[in-house]
């Protein structure tokens, strides 16, 4: 039997404008086999992004050690769909899948090396991009957008990290990996090359950075300013 059961929502940890109402539920006991359950509605800030939230829902009870053993505390999290609408970028996204050449595949910075958050700002022919991924030839990205989007847009080249070297090819893929949008062979030093696709009624897209044919080295593949128009 557990003792002094306590379930709520941690409405601290939910995100900034998200509101709920409803009560805490407590039980000073509740045997064995027995349920306690709750019910909150919770609302969604106006300016959410779509994509999905996690909402801590927590449960707290006495020690069985009992004297001053501190509460046990037990979370479970809802996860709540928010709809894909207005103007996204894929680097706010996450992620169905992901691979890259080397290292990680990065949001909003460059490949940079084998670790993690260790890239530079996106910066393709002297301009630089705030949002963006950042990949190493053969590198791949999937998203769920849900069937709700109608376009994807970026500027894509090889990072000037890579001082002038490197080769990629970028392409945009849709459901079954059916081609959306290709480019040919982009090289180091060169300006960043608008890509742009249909991605109507697409529900997993795909952003591909692969070789351009002389090996996987230096080939920092950025895609900036990386965006989805969805419906509102």
């Amino acid at each position: 039997m557990l003792r002094d059961v306590r379930l709520t929502v941690d409405r601290g940890r939910l995100p900034a404008g998200w509101t709920v109402t409803g009560f805490d539920v407590r039980a000073a006991s509740l045997p064995a086999g027995k349920e306690l359950t709750g019910h909150w509605t919770v609302t969604v800030a106006r300016d959410q992004p779509g994509g999905t939230v996690e909402v801590p829902v927590v449960a707290t009870y006495a020690h069985p050690a009992g004297g001053n053993a501190p509460p046990v505390h037990v979370e479970e999290v809802v996860r709540v769909s928010v709809p894909l609408h207005g103007t996204l970028y894929a680097s706010d996204q996450p992620f169905l899948a992901e691979s890259n050449g080397y290292g990680p595949v990065e949001r909003d910075q460059s490949n940079g090396e084998a670790g993690g958050q260790d890239g530079k700002p996106l910066t393709i022919g002297g301009t630089v991009y705030a949002k963006g991924l950042g990949m190493n030839a053969p590198g791949q990205v999937r998203i769920d957008l849900q069937g709700r989007c109608t376009r994807f847009e970026a500027h894509v080249g090889i990072d000037d990290e890579t001082s002038g070297r490197g080769s990629v090819t970028f392409t945009v893929l849709g459901d079954d990996e059916s081609p959306l949008a290709t480019t040919g062979v982009l090289r180091g030093g060169e300006a960043a090359v608008s890509l742009t696709a249909d991605v109507t009624g697409v529900h997993t897209l795909t952003l591909t950075a692969d070789d351009g044919g002389d090996g996987k080295n230096y080939d920092h593949a950025d895609w900036g300013l990386a965006q989805l128009t969805c419906a509102d």
